[in-house]
């Protein structure tokens, strides 16, 4: 009886921490079927970049002082976006672990862990790689998430243009083997 609780543990354990992944990813990608805007509401993805809207060069013009707010927001964005992919990733893995360590988990289930850890290291390294590889393009920062799904990358930038776009998606691609089409790029201030 005391065995089964705890595998009833690990089991549940393991449930809600891919439950809240896959909530953390459909959060971050929105709901299936629904584009990402910008800020002034055009849809952004490696094929479908935004027309210029505002004044002649395409941008909204607004006191430097809101700009450099901006600015400051968008690196913490980075930084709170990574500390939490770590910390939900760090969760996860450790699970995996417990699993994987568990002599009476069955052996379906060990393997099926262990496969699914080494999946999550590589996605971490190829995101950190990707990320690292935009920021060399002259972007200030990167952030990558790859799903089954895709990728999406949020850049550093008030607008990107069609060109950035597809140089990012080839990156992208490249980098991690999803299909340029199914990258989605969202650019933040």
């Amino acid at each position: 009886m005391h065995t089964i609780l705890i595998q009833k543990r690990i089991l549940l354990a393991f449930l809600l921490g891919l439950l809240g992944l896959t909530l953390l990813v459909l959060g971050w990608q929105g709901a299936p079927g629904q584009m990402k805007r910008q800020d002034d509401g055009a849809p952004v993805s490696a094929n479908n970049m935004p027309a210029a809207r505002g004044t002649a060069a395409g941008t909204v013009p607004g006191p430097p002082r809101q700009v450099q707010d901006v600015s400051r927001d968008g690196a913490a964005f980075f930084v709170e976006y990574r500390l939490d992919r770590e910390r939900t990733r760090g969760q996860q893995l450790e699970l995996l672990r417990e699993i994987i360590n568990n002599p009476q988990a069955a052996a379906e289930t060990r393997r099926t862990a262990q496969e699914r850890l080494l999946a999550i290291s590589q996605s971490m390294a190829r995101e950190v790689e990707v990320e690292n590889l935009i920021r060399a393009k002259g972007f200030k920062d990167a952030a990558v998430c790859l799903d089954d799904r895709g990728a999406t990358v949020v850049v550093q930038a008030a607008r990107i243009s069609p060109e950035e776009a597809t140089r990012i998606a080839e990156l992208v691609s490249r980098g991690t083997g999803v299909a340029e089409q199914d990258v989605v790029i969202i650019p933040r201030p």
